[in-house]
């Protein structure tokens, strides 16, 4: 994607979203941001991504490296003081999880965690072709946010979770997503991932850092060193682990 393409699409929107009703300002956000980021051309180029990186939270980094597909098969193996712990799901069957330490065959994840891995296994961002995989996309206002003009978006899908995806004015990327999750008291938690570092992988934008926010504070930093497309992945390489890692 070439990047000086960003700004002129930009300021045509600015133009052209004046005197526009809600729901044409979503469909023309969503058609500005899959432009922004590589067009749709590109973006289904991407099929599958390859990942490489660290997480620091909590005093501890841990190294980890994640296989992607579309529609929503990933696996990822982190790593941290020689030992390792493997998740994955294949989009079908339940998400699993895999520690050599403590078994010698993946287990399935208890149902909270297999429910939060699988909402966040989602290949594409609600903003690509989200209506058609059964987002419900609103068109939620204009604020300031850490300094810059952006859109907020409100993302709801039958039996999810409902989010806020903010997208910057002048690039159409995601910069946060916004969520809340409840307290043992019943009282929302605000989580706030916020996206930077966008490079290009395989001719779409994406970003290579993501802070995660709880109540305010920050909790995590995911940092990628490394991300590329992939060959089409096999589904193997998702499915439930029978075996320890290696064999």
């Amino acid at each position: 994607m070439n990047l000086l393409l960003v700004k002129p699409l930009a300021l045509f929107v600015a133009v052209a979203a004046l005197g526009l009703t809600r729901a044409e300002t979503i469909d023309d956000i969503a058609r500005y941001h899959v432009a922004a980021i590589g067009g749709r051309a590109g973006i289904a180029a991407v099929d599958s991504l390859k990942a490489t990186g660290v997480v620091r939270a909590g005093g501890r980094e841990l190294s980890f490296e994640m296989l992607a597909q579309r529609p929503n098969r990933v696996r990822i193996e982190t790593r941290s003081d020689g030992k390792s712990l493997v998740q994955g799901w294949d989009g079908a069957a339940p998400p699993w999880r895999f520690e050599p330490e403590k078994s010698p065959l993946a287990q399935p994840m208890p149902e909270a965690e297999a429910r939060a891995f699988a909402g966040d296994a989602e290949f594409d961002d609600p903003l690509i072709g989200g209506r058609a995989r059964g987002y419900t996309l609103d068109y939620a206002g204009e604020l300031d946010w850490q300094d810059r003009p952006v859109w907020r978006v409100l993302v709801t899908r039958l039996g999810e979770p409902a989010f806020s995806l903010l997208v910057d004015r002048e690039t159409y990327f995601i910069v946060a997503r916004v969520s809340a999750r409840p307290r043992p008291t019943g009282a929302p938690v605000p989580i706030e991932e916020r996206y930077s570092d966008f490079r290009p992988v395989g001719g779409v934008i994406l970003p290579f850092r993501i802070e995660t926010l709880i109540d305010g504070q920050p909790t995590q930093e995911t940092v990628l060193d490394k991300m590329e497309p992939q060959p089409h992945l096999p589904l193997a390489k998702f499915a439930r682990a029978s075996a320890p890692a290696g064999e």
